[in-house]
């Protein structure tokens, strides 16, 4: 009897043991199946993290009330995005947006490489003046497309007055509100800094390396001239204007430091490559009217050097004789072949809103021809106002240059910089 009783015990005993070490056995199984769920949950969270993203979608973002995640406006796809450091878990749901102070769904971004804004407005002086926005504020950048609405009223310091729109700095940006979300404008010393009362475009030509060119005419410029220019430009911290800039200057809509000025390079055609890298060098904008039936400007191409029209093919001498001083085509030729002309050299450069008169010739039927295609503004010679432009003055398409020549002394340069 106690034999049965012991065996009874015995396997009493195993059957708990094997129930004991099946439930652990489940347990752990249940347990690295919630691990492994928990870590593919991370990863999948991981692979949408970096320090800078991308909206993937048009979505919402939020921001962080007691704990709670708020909506606070709407963000539009591809508007690129810089996150804070995060430690990531399982719980993870929200990205924090620190130039925003607000969240975004993890979900909603992608990782990208790192993206640097235009610091250009910097260079801006503003107005005194400033807009205060209706309680939903829409963002959008420069070419108009809408970035990001934000349920809330914000204040503003004006930088740039539009037609139809304020540029404001805001996420360290230049971002433009339209008039219809403005509640109120009001006057407000942002600035003792005065705008420019005018500004000199100065043009040069022909950039040649000696070592490799020769180069005789009056409107040759050595590289070494040239990078002397650009020298005394940066280390005396002048602004150099794009013709954006220029553009909304000399409608008053923009205000610029007394120390700015804009650089020309006309035709192309002898333009050394080293002189681009001077411009790079240097950090000073400048723009190259180009032929481009005679020059491709692709291996120009340089984050310092913007590219506008000078004509296909109209930069000829006497088309036009007893036109102007040279006679260019542009004074007298067909108006189809002209328009054609110029149709032609904008889709070559991938649009071209600012044009160059071959030898500064220009009459009023040429100007017409030009606003027909498009153009905002077309540059000539200094004639009598010794290069200057002036702000709600100037004819936009008859902007005046200093031509620098060979024999222009420094002294003369800095000179044109006032």
């Amino acid at each position: 009897m106690k034999n049965n009783l012991l065996i009874s015990l015995t396997v009493i005993l195993f059957v708990l043991l094997i129930i004991f070490l099946s439930l652990n056995i489940k347990k752990e199984k249940e347990t690295n199946k919630a691990t492994s769920k928990e870590n593919t949950i991370i990863e999948d969270i991981k692979k949408h993290y970096n320090e800078y993203v991308t909206t993937n979608k048009e979505t919402i973002l939020y921001k962080k009330e007691n704990d709670e995640y708020i909506e606070a406006g709407k963000i539009n796809k591809n508007v690129n995005l810089k996150l804070s450091n995060v430690e990531i878990n399982v719980d993870t749901k929200y990205f924090y947006l620190p130039d925003l102070d607000l969240y975004i769904n993890y979900i909603d971004v992608e990782p990208i490489e790192k993206y640097t804004k235009n610091s250009r407005f910097k260079n801006y002086i503003y107005f005194n003046s400033n807009i205060i926005t209706k309680n939903s504020t829409t963002f959008y950048d420069v070419d108009n497309n809408y970035l990001y609405t934000l349920n809330d009223s914000f204040e503003f310091k004006i930088l740039i007055k539009d037609e139809d729109r304020y540029g404001v700095v805001f996420n360290d940006e230049l971002l433009y509100i339209s008039n219809n979300d403005v509640e109120k404008i009001y006057d407000n010393l942002n600035t003792d800094l005065k705008n420019k009362s005018k500004i000199r475009t100065l043009t040069y030509h022909f950039i040649y390396n000696p070592e490799k060119q020769e180069c005789d005419q009056s409107i040759c410029q050595s590289l070494e001239q040239f990078e002397s220019h650009l020298k005394y430009i940066r280390e005396n911290n002048y602004f150099t204007l794009n013709m954006d800039e220029l553009d909304m200057y000399l409608d008053g809509k923009l205000q610029i430091p007394e120390k700015s000025i804009v650089i020309t390079i006309d035709d192309g055609t002898t333009l050394d490559l080293d002189a681009v890298k001077l411009l790079e060098k240097y950090d000073i904008n400048a723009t190259l009217f180009v032929i481009t039936s005679w020059v491709d400007p692709s291996p120009y191409k340089s984050t310092n050097l913007d590219f506008e029209s000078h004509t296909d093919n109209m930069h000829n001498q006497y088309e036009c004789k007893g036109y102007g001083m040279q006679g260019g085509g542009i004074l007298c030729l067909p108006e189809e072949q002209i328009l054609n002309d110029l149709k032609t050299s904008q889709n070559k450069l991938g649009g071209s809103k600012y044009f160059a008169y071959p030898f500064f010739d220009f009459n009023d039927r040429a100007i017409a021809l030009l606003k027909k295609a498009g153009f905002k503004m077309a540059f000539i010679g200094q004639y009598d106002t010794e290069g200057y432009s002036y702000p709600k003055k100037t004819d936009k398409y008859k902007v005046r240059r200093m031509t620098i020549f060979s024999n222009t002394s420094m002294e003369e340069f800095i000179s044109y910089l006032k």
